[in-house]
């Protein structure tokens, strides 16, 4: 896929279009094996037939699934995730499903979880994640920021995003209601990490599939999921670059360990650290979604930065039993080197 293509399949419309209709059930289902137009809208409940058709349509037309049809009368149409985009895709969102998403006892995703998808790209593309991300804000400081949304397409979004478990009411300050990210939106953060990997190998012909900018965004986020016991009062700092871009277009990061081991992503820079480390994006993106890899450079404390990732990666793809889930270990694959 390129040009239009990618131009199409930004990170927010990939949120999108997993997000709508039946796109993420035929996603899931597919992931099991091929299916006949037929069995796939028996095995997807709760849509109809042509509801069906369209979202897999969409799919087709994205690269995700492959739309293969023997002649005949009637023709006979098997549809397939596409190798090896469209498994890719499947094994990050079943990843992402067992650390985030609620699922039936059928082993289904609830579809309320698939349309929150498309609250978590308004919160992308709005810089309402990165805005939340320091500390709690008024529906009045959210309206002020760069997004163009008027007060009252903020407060609707800010109802969706609380009634989908991302934000957070917190007590009121002088009357005024304030609202701050759950750990649900920031581990979305692990999933615009794995469709920026996604648009890197099957989307974009050239560059990282998340710019630096976006990259030091995601890595601000994730960073308050963390506990490091073992490094308290310690600070650190993590420099994010395009592939072979000097410091000079470097975007940094900052984190302080507080007294209890949670981590705090600092606004400004800090007058020392004891740990950085550089890298480009890919190397970061990499790190969240598979752990410690190389690519990073480290100077000084390096357990530090190692604990860190370690401790990310849980944190995003953790089911509970303290591992990451298989599925996230397939998604690395280990195809490409940028």
């Amino acid at each position: 896929m390129t040009g239009g293509r990618a131009d199409q399949l930004t990170t927010g419309n990939v949120l999108r279009l997993l997000g709508a209709g039946a796109s993420g059930a035929i996603l899931m289902t597919l992931g099991e094996r091929p299916l006949r137009t037929k069995e796939l809208t028996r095995r997807i409940t709760g849509y109809a037939p042509r509801t069906v058709y369209r979202y897999a349509t969409r799919l087709t037309e994205a690269g995700v699934i492959d739309r293969d049809e023997e002649p005949g009368v009637p023709s006979k149409v098997t549809h397939s995730l596409a190798e090896p985009g469209g498994r890719d895709l499947f094994e990050l969102v079943d990843a992402y499903a067992n650390a985030s998403l609620r699922r039936l006892p059928s082993g289904e995703i609830a579809a309320p979880e698939w349309g929150s998808l498309g609250w978590v790209a308004d919160l992308w593309e709005s810089r309402m994640l990165e805005e939340l991300n320091h500390e709690p804000k008024t529906l009045t400081e959210l309206a002020r920021g760069e997004h163009g949304l008027s007060f009252h397409q903020v407060s609707r979004r800010v109802a969706l995003l609380a009634r989908g478990g991302f934000i957070e009411e917190i007590p009121a300050d002088g009357g005024r209601k304030r609202y701050a990210l759950t750990g649900k939106a920031r581990r979305a953060g692990g999933l615009i990490a794995g469709i920026g990997r996604w648009r890197r190998r099957h989307v974009v012909t050239e560059g990282s599939g998340l710019s630096v900018d976006e990259a030091a965004g995601v890595m601000r986020v994730v960073l308050p999921l963390i506990v490091l016991p073992d490094h308290v009062g310690k600070s650190f700092e993590l420099r994010i670059a395009s592939a072979g871009e000097k410091e000079a277009g470097e975007e940094p990061v900052w984190g302080d360990v507080g007294g209890d081991g949670a981590v705090v992503n600092c606004r400004s820079p800090l007058e020392s650290t004891d740990s950085s480390a550089r890298g480009n994006v890919a190397a970061w993106v990499d790190s969240l979604l598979d752990g410690p890899r190389n690519g990073l450079k480290t100077k000084g404390d390096s357990a530090l930065i190692g604990d860190c990732l370690r401790q990310l990666h849980e944190a995003l793809w953790s089911n509970g039993a303290g591992s990451a889930p298989a599925a996230a270990e397939a998604v690395a694959g280990g195809r490409d080197g940028a």
